[in-house]
């Protein structure tokens, strides 16, 4: 991402920062990070789901790695600035605008049912409490067994169980990533 990149998102920083929750773009490391630890190749995974793509770093990411097209990639951004420039640099990935509350019915029914993992980057811990609760409802019923839920925190301290899951996820993994600007920890959730 370059330097367009950064002023979008530290313009966007400094008008919401609770609901932007960075000031850069995320860094390829920890792009990469997030992408690898889906744990399914694109032949073997279903649709991906990204929560909160902002300029699109991760979503990068995960069309050079293959989950690219409309039928498998969808990119769900609150903010419609966002995603227009989204549409524009992924045409094709399906780039939604709305919560992430509501992503089967972003995606639609048929879709929904194929979801194989979400990856989000959305500032789970300076959104609201009730937002965030039905963010985590939201992915444990979207996912079938064995789906992965992937999100990244800039609190290294932070307990995984924070971000609120019931007994229908577990935590299966975290990855240090100290090249980002702030360094983050990648979760890796899958349900049971």
């Amino acid at each position: 991402m370059g330097i367009i990149d950064t002023a979008i998102m530290i313009c966007k920083y400094v008008s919401a920062p609770r609901r932007t929750g960075a000031v850069c773009p995320s860094s390829k490391f920890l792009a990469r990070k997030m992408v690898s630890a889906i744990g399914r190749t694109p032949e073997e995974c279903g649709a991906v789901v990204e929560l909160g793509s902002g300029t699109g770093a991760i979503t990068a990411r995960l069309v050079e790695a293959g989950y690219a097209d409309r039928s498998s990639l969808f990119c769900i951004e609150f903010d419609k600035k966002l995603c227009g420039i989204l549409s524009k640099k992924f045409p094709h990935a399906a780039v939604l605008n709305g919560s992430a509350e509501n992503i089967r019915s972003l995606v639609g029914e048929k879709s929904a049912g194929a979801i194989s993992a979400i990856v989000s980057g959305l500032p789970l811990l300076s959104l609201p409490k009730e937002c965030v609760r039905n963010i985590v409802k939201e992915v444990e019923d979207s996912l079938p067994s064995g789906g992965r839920f992937v999100q990244f925190t800039y609190n290294l301290a932070r307990s995984p169980k924070a971000v609120g899951f019931s007994d229908k996820m577990r935590h299966v993994h975290a990855y240090r990533v100290y090249l980002n600007v702030p360094p983050a920890r990648v979760d890796v959730f899958e349900k049971i």
